[in-house]
């Protein structure tokens, strides 16, 4: 891709009140979400089965990513100070075959560290994508018969960067130091949960409301990733035009998000780590085969979305396939 101009400061986002008492997802949510591409669910998840997944999140990161040789760095869960600028060793690069080819199992980029391997962990699975309450609005939306969910892609958590003075945190903000971006494979619906408390501008899932109606006329199928000649005219249109929202939140607040709504890790200029899990959606339909993904150059195995061998080509009905649009 070319260049890409800079995106707009994103705001913090204030849902409206739209939900209905004994309805998963009532019409003026589905209204919503067609025209914004995204749904925010307060207080989806259980908070005791949150904190047991934070407990075991922490675990697993303490367990599996080491601090880099030579450094005084030390990771403590109950000292706040010791969380910023982590100083991570070097993981194991990705295989290069074999079920876990393409991506590591546990990714560090900076201050972000994405544990995919644990994934298919079923207190992940229980917690977000076999959820009861998160399962039914899925339905609701997409449709019902949705594919067995497997795995998540596991939990992504984003550190605090150093103890930052005012005009630092100004400087930062004026930056906008967003990656906005859509995912490949096959994306219909996706789902973001928190396991602790985001506060504001403290790396909050980020989306570009309406983004989705653009960029799936990027596009030469509905769901799988198949970008058309006008991608990346539209991706500069999105993070061009589009003030981008922050999803400030409580532990077991749920984001619903359209496969092609761009979005992005928020700015995090806070004080906490990020916890989050994240997971994909779709329909119960024939899928491709792993090496077939393989010679499309489309295998991402910590993903739960897979390729449609036969998916629908794009037209002006962007919900035909959803069950909000029959």
């Amino acid at each position: 891709m070319s260049e890409r101009p800079v995106s707009r400061l994103s705001t913090l986002f204030k849902p409206p009140e739209l939900a209905e008492k004994g309805v998963s997802v009532s019409n003026a949510e589905i209204e919503f979400f067609t025209e914004n591409g995204f749904l925010f669910k307060r207080n989806l998840i259980d908070s005791d089965a949150s904190a047991d997944a934070l407990d075991r999140a922490w675990r697993s990161l303490l367990d599996s990513v080491p601090p880099a040789d030579g450094s005084a760095w030390v990771l403590i869960r109950d000292d706040p100070d010791s969380w910023r600028s982590p100083q991570w060793s070097e993981l194991p690069p990705a295989d290069t075959s074999g079920p876990f080819e393409g991506r590591q199992r546990t990714a560090v980029h900076g201050r972000t560290v994405k544990m995919h391997e644990i994934g298919n962990e079923e207190y992940l699975l229980d917690l977000v994508p076999n959820n009861p309450k998160i399962r039914e609005i899925a339905r609701a939306l997409l449709a019902d018969r949705l594919k067995l969910s497997e795995r998540t892609r596991g939990v992504y958590a984003l550190f605090p960067t150093k103890q930052l003075s005012t005009e630092e945190i100004q400087k930062r903000i004026n930056g906008v130091s967003l990656g906005p971006h859509t995912d490949r494979v096959c994306q219909q619906l996706n789902v973001c949960a928190y396991l602790d408390d985001v506060p504001p501008r403290s790396g909050g899932f980020t989306v570009y409301p309406g983004s989705h109606r653009i960029m799936f006329q990027a596009h030469r199928y509905e769901a799988n990733w198949s970008p058309s000649d006008s991608f990346n005219d539209a991706m500069r249109e999105v993070v061009s035009t589009i003030t981008p929202v922050e999803f400030v939140g409580k532990q077991g607040d749920v984001v619903f998000w359209h496969g092609r709504t761009v979005h992005s890790a928020g700015i995090h200029i806070g004080d906490t780590i990020r916890w989050a899990v994240f997971a994909d959606f779709t329909e119960d339909r024939e899928i491709l085969d792993a090496d077939a993904h393989r010679a499309l150059g489309l295998y991402e195995w910590f993903k739960d979305a897979k390729l449609f061998r036969n998916d629908v080509e794009v037209s002006d009905d962007m919900w035909r396939s959803w069950r909000l649009g029959r």
